[in-house]
């Protein structure tokens, strides 16, 4: 379904693509380039749905016209959760099947390149198969959240000959009987972001894809084993925004939750839209400008769930932030700061020059644009591609010390 949102207050459909133009496959996600709509087919809850892919021309939002579908049965037949385009080629989240690379330089003829299934006996802490959910790419590494089978990286330099270089769970990871899932992950820079169940939100730094570690690590329902039926928070889906400042997490039965990762180590939650218990679960997340969209699910009918929602649709949130300073209190001294005339760069002097000091680089709206750390009184500081305009720089001391300066780079 396509909902014209020109007035948020009022979404009004204006198409709908039936079972019959996707040949009778449930559309489970979509991803969108340009002019093109990629949706991801199959219902992995409906065992008698297989794995596809439409892709649909929606230059015209009011008339979308389908111009291929892939239909993997029978040698797909989990159905699908995510689809991720990557230049011509497109990953399929194919569940229990895996990911598999299709070649869609033409879109009205989309073709199988092929499939590749992570080993599904690790870590072995349930007795179920992993599926291929959640999907990010950087570069030739596809890391995939592989629900039970926890993180994995994938070498798809080869996409018809895919290879698993790396994989991950939490080494943290709570006592026996307590199901691990990943769900979904997007990356920022070095670090990647995973909802983890129940289990809150992970924060792993993948700069090497073979050795990936933990920086940080959220678990706001304090997540055990016999904890998984009726928690008050189950994270699913997540999106940054503000220049990959905010990231916003759809946490089931706590619904919306918006975190400030601008500190990687330490992301804390800024705000969201929490109402545990109020029989409404989200799913699905996605913001743009000033709103965020939630989609929800109905489950009433199914037995056995970590959450009960009977309310299924889509939700509408606006939203905007509150800036702070940024700047931690009390203040020991006035930092010297000056930019450097021959460069892109900073120059500080320390009042206190004693050990290794951290210094931070703050816009107007408090983020932290630059992070480094300094041994010596007098240093300089390079800041490629820092846009102009006026700059707080504080540094900390070892000892916890502060100081503080102000800084006016120009074009």
């Amino acid at each position: 379904m396509e909902l014209d949102i020109s007035d948020p207050s009022q979404p009004i459909p204006v198409d709908t693509l039936t079972l019959g133009e996707l040949d009778g496959l449930n559309a489970m996600n979509v991803e969108q380039v340009g002019p093109l709509l990629y949706v991801a087919l199959g219902g992995f809850d409906d065992s008698t749905q297989t794995t596809g892919l439409a892709i649909v021309e929606v230059s015209d939002p009011t008339q979308p016209v389908v111009l291929d579908i892939w239909n993997g049965g029978p040698a797909y037949t989990a159905g699908s959760a995510i689809v991720l385009i990557d230049g011509g080629i497109a990953y399929l989240g194919g569940m229990t099947d895996g990911v598999i690379a299709l070649n869609v330089f033409d879109p009205g003829n989309i073709q199988e390149i092929g499939s590749f299934q992570p080993d599904p006996t690790w870590p072995g802490i349930v007795n179920y198969l992993p599926n291929a959910r959640g999907m990010a790419i950087d570069g030739d590494v596809l890391y995939l959240c592989y629900d039970a089978g926890a993180l994995r990286a994938i070498d798809i330099s080869t996409p018809g000959s895919m290879s698993q270089i790396g994989q991950y769970i939490n080494p943290d990871h709570p006592p026996l009987f307590t199901p691990n899932a990943y769900n979904n992950i997007t990356l920022v820079g070095t670090k990647a972001y995973i909802s983890y169940d129940y289990c809150g939100l992970e924060v792993v730094d993948i700069s090497d894809p073979t050795n990936i570690t933990q920086v940080a690590w959220l678990n706001p329902w304090n997540c055990f084993g016999l904890s998984w039926l009726g928690s008050d928070g189950h994270t699913n889906e997540l999106v940054t925004a503000m220049g990959d400042s905010l990231l916003f997490v759809s946490g089931a039965d706590s619904e919306l939750l918006i975190y400030n990762i601008t500190d990687p180590m330490l992301p804390a939650l800024a705000g969201g839209h929490i109402v545990p218990n109020d029989t409404a679960v989200a799913w699905g997340v996605d913001a743009h400008g000033g709103l965020v969209v939630s989609c929800y699910l109905n489950n009433s009918v199914l037995l056995g769930q970590p959450y009960y929602s009977n309310f299924g649709g889509v939700v509408i949130y606006a939203w905007s932030p509150q800036f702070a300073t940024g700047i931690e209190a009390p203040v020991e001294a006035m930092l010297s700061v000056v930019a450097d005339p021959s460069g892109h760069g900073i120059v500080i002097d320390r009042p206190m020059s004693d050990g290794q000091a951290e210094v931070r680089l703050l816009d107007m709206n408090g983020r932290c644009v630059h992070r480094s750390a300094i041994n010596c009184a007098h240093a300089r500081i390079d800041l490629p591609g820092t846009a102009p305009g006026t700059y707080v720089v504080t540094l900390r001391g070892s000892d916890g010390t502060l100081a503080v300066g102000k800084v006016l780079l120009v074009p």
